[in-house]
């Protein structure tokens, strides 16, 4: 239910700002990036990745983890959670990681007048030992969002993020082609 409550959390603030952003306009049709090969969504990825983070985030305070999220997991991952909601406001999530980045696609759905492809570039970082995310571009068809409505969205994308890294302390982030890698220590 608290991971619910942090999803709704982040995703209402995110899409309001690209509602205001962008209005009902014609213009919501723009290309957005794709992923380096394609992502099938599997509710057993998702499963396992699931499993992996509970595991490695119920460990004894002190213990140390390394958590290894492949692309293809944690969109899998998203789009069985936002599955689970009657109107959700995306559709068609695809997440990949690349070039040290967060890459996000999908369409906005339940958000606007119309439905829209969007795709965001994000760059976690670690800060105080937990993860922080800058949201660097967002745009939803032809429209980007402007920067001071990009900070509002990384701000509320790291509340979130803070509210789910309950107990434990980030110590290393590394991003690979297709991987993210995330090592810590539990509290």
């Amino acid at each position: 239910m608290q991971k619910r409550r942090a999803l709704v959390r982040l995703l209402v603030p995110l899409f309001l700002f690209m509602g205001l952003a962008c209005g009902p306009c014609n213009l919501l049709s723009g290309e957005v990036p794709t992923p380096p090969h394609p992502m099938v969504v599997s509710t057993e990825a998702a499963g396992q990745l699931e499993s992996r983070i509970r595991q490695n985030l119920s460990g004894e305070p002190g213990q140390q983890f390394i958590l290894r999220m492949t692309d293809a997991e944690v969109t899998s991952l998203v789009a069985t959670e936002l599955a689970k909601y009657d109107e959700s406001p995306v559709t068609e999530p695809q997440i990949w990681f690349t070039k040290g980045k967060i890459y996000a696609t999908g369409c906005l759905v339940n958000v606007l007048p119309i439905e829209a492809d969007f795709f965001i570039v994000a760059a976690p970082h670690i800060q105080d030992g937990k993860v922080t995310v800058e949201i660097e571009e967002f745009s939803a068809g032809l429209l980007p969002v402007p920067d001071s409505v990009l900070e509002t969205i990384s701000q509320s994308v790291n509340e979130t993020v803070e509210d789910l890294q309950l107990e434990v302390e980030v110590t290393a982030l590394e991003i690979l082609e297709g991987e993210i890698i995330v090592k810590g220590v539990r509290k």
